[in-house]
């Protein structure tokens, strides 16, 4: 018999348990008992969104999908389960117990998170067998059953890699068809039976849980999953009731037209509470200004066809017909407006590339075209290619880099010490850094407007429309933006995060808060339109909920942000 040493019995002992660890990780399943499916040892978990229901044949098994139970192991008949989202999933844990999960068979690997519970620590049950929890509804997929132990504090985050549904249905009245993506059913406790985005949130020590503004109110809501909310935009009326528009287009299609899109038009009467809808408008675009006692809306029978303004004298009940004011390829969403020597100042893209800035004289008709003074068009800055996934290698020719020119697009603008300054959205396209701002001056002298390009700036969530105010009370700027938490590929990164951050140069920004955020990648709070309503803010969200994609939303959303100022840390 072989004599070791102490150190050499002590380093086998160490490299056994790594080797155990090891198998462990990589998903050599270790077997958990079908007898050990009690009650008293289920865990208790806190999704976002949920209702819960038993495992019961013919029970819905998800929030946004008409899939019902046609098939369960006994086993499993009568436990809780947490019905969410088709998209992915994410829980935090309570009360420590057992959770289990069913989700297709590793085979199935288009739609299976075997690989991803196993890697959590989740392993195959012994004792049930595989099983088709949909029958006829989806032919071929059959599932496996997962479980693990989860402690207080765990975290479980399963999200779908890729957009999971189709783009639109093929009927005004069909459900959203499946197309790909990786699922789960998790079957555990929660401390409610059911409950919406937020509503169990808690504080863990950090100042972004809860969110500032997770409840919100629907100012407006597609009519079906063949239509997505595109760029909605609201505004306070000078006696003090809110109205927003949320251009409602047609899916797949990516540019609003006269004939497939509309202007959503709602109006709350108690700070947001609840909404009325009042008459569409047969428009692609629409932002809201309040200027010489009038509300003025920007708007455009087709989306970057021309530079169009409307006018209400009596809060939005009726409107003058649209007057052109520019001709061109020009286009921006609600965004923030410059009042300065009797002139209103606001910035616009050409074809999502270059910028052009323009000013209203304020002492003339703004439904006149010569009231309205252009400045010089500027071609977009490439960010450098090193900014670029595989760097310069990738865009050495002049023919890769004209492919791939930037878009500045959806300009913000501030007055910072008597400069009007711009900062532009960078769409990184496709796979580059993301949160890079383009900035730009403007001076207006002897009635010339002269736009200049200052530099590029690091700038939290500036590969997406980001939104801009300025506080008069405390001399602040803030902003509402998204965060990116996803890589960059052929598509932006998600949405889910919504934040806002304060500065005093417009900018550096420190982070204030989160507003809001979404469960999956799949859904999002976007887009923000914000306004000051005394000591709150409140925030128009562009919001993706049941739609299956980030980008094509099925809401627009009201939140408020209770007395906003004290966020301010310095």
């Amino acid at each position: 018999m072989l004599a070791f040493s102490k150190r050499t019995r002590l380093y086998f002992v160490r490299e056994l348990s790594v080797l155990v660890a090891s198998i462990a990780f990589i998903g050599i399943p270790v077997t958990v008992q079908a007898n050990d499916l009690q009650d008293d040892n289920f865990a208790e978990l806190l999704p976002l969104e949920w209702k819960t229901e038993s495992l019961q044949l013919g029970v819905m098994a998800f929030l946004d999908t008409d899939f019902v139970f046609t098939d369960l192991p006994k086993e499993l008949i009568g436990k809780d389960f947490i019905r969410t989202n088709f998209i992915g999933t994410r829980k935090v844990c309570t009360k420590p117990g057992l959770v289990y999960a069913i989700t297709p068979i590793r085979r199935l690997q288009s739609f299976s998170q075997v690989p991803e519970l196993e890697r959590r620590g989740f392993r195959l049950v012994k004792g049930i067998a595989e099983f088709a929890p949909f029958g006829e509804q989806w032919d071929g997929l059959l599932c496996n059953v997962y479980a693990k132990h989860v402690e207080k504090d765990e975290r479980i985050d399963l999200p779908s890699p890729k957009v999971v549904l189709k783009s639109h249905p093929s009927s005004e009245t069909q459900p959203v068809p499946i197309s790909k993506g990786k699922w789960c059913i998790i079957i555990a406790e929660t401390p409610m039976i059911s409950g919406s985005v937020g509503a169990v949130s808690r504080r863990q020590g950090s100042p972004f849980d809860p969110p500032l503004a997770q409840h919100y109110t629907i100012a407006a809501e597609v009519p079906s999953l063949r239509y997505f909310i595109h760029d909605p935009g609201f505004i306070q009326l000078p006696n003090g009731e809110f109205i927003a528009f949320s251009p409602c287009w047609k899916r797949p299609s990516r540019v609003g037209k006269k004939e497939g899109g509309y202007i959503i038009v709602t109006k709350s009467k108690n700070g947001g509470k609840t909404w009325e809808r009042m008459p569409d408008l047969p428009y692609a675009e629409a932002t809201p200004f309040l200027a010489q006692d009038k509300l003025y809306l920007f708007t455009q029978p087709k989306q970057h066809q021309d530079v169009y303004y409307m006018c209400s004298s009596d809060n939005g009940e009726s409107w003058t017909e649209a007057v052109k004011v520019m001709e061109g390829p020009f286009w921006n969403c609600q965004t923030n407006f410059v009042e300065k020597d009797e002139n209103l100042y606001w910035v616009l893209d050409k074809n999502h590339q270059g910028t052009v800035a323009i000013a209203g004289d304020l002492s003339m008709d703004l439904l006149d075209p010569k009231a309205w003074r252009v400045s010089n068009f500027l071609e977009p800055v490439m960010t450098p290619p090193e900014f670029r996934p595989t760097g310069t290698k990738r865009y050495a020719s002049q023919k890769e880099k004209s492919r791939f020119r930037d878009w500045n697009l959806e300009g913000n603008l501030m007055l910072v010490d008597d400069q009007i300054r711009i900062a532009a959205r960078v769409n990184p396209n496709p796979g580059g850094t993301p949160a890079i701002a383009t900035l730009f001056d403007l001076e207006d002298k002897n009635g010339q407007l002269t736009l200049s390009y200052d530099q590029h700036y690091p700038w939290p969530g500036a590969q997406s429309k980001f939104a801009i105010l300025h506080d008069s009370k405390t001399n602040l700027f803030w902003m509402a933006c998204n965060l990116a938490m996803g890589p960059l590929g052929e598509e932006a990164p998600d949405r889910r995060y919504l934040m806002l951050y304060f500065g005093h140069d417009g900018l550096n920004w420190l982070p204030a808060g989160c507003v809001a955020f979404a469960p999956t990648p799949g859904q999002s709070f976007m887009y923000p339109s914000m306004l000051i309503d005394g000591d709150d803010i409140v925030i128009l969200s562009r919001t993706a909920r049941e739609s299956g994609h980030f980008h094509d939303a099925d809401l627009s959303t009201f939140h408020r942000i209770k007395d906003f100022r004290l966020l301010a840390w310095y």
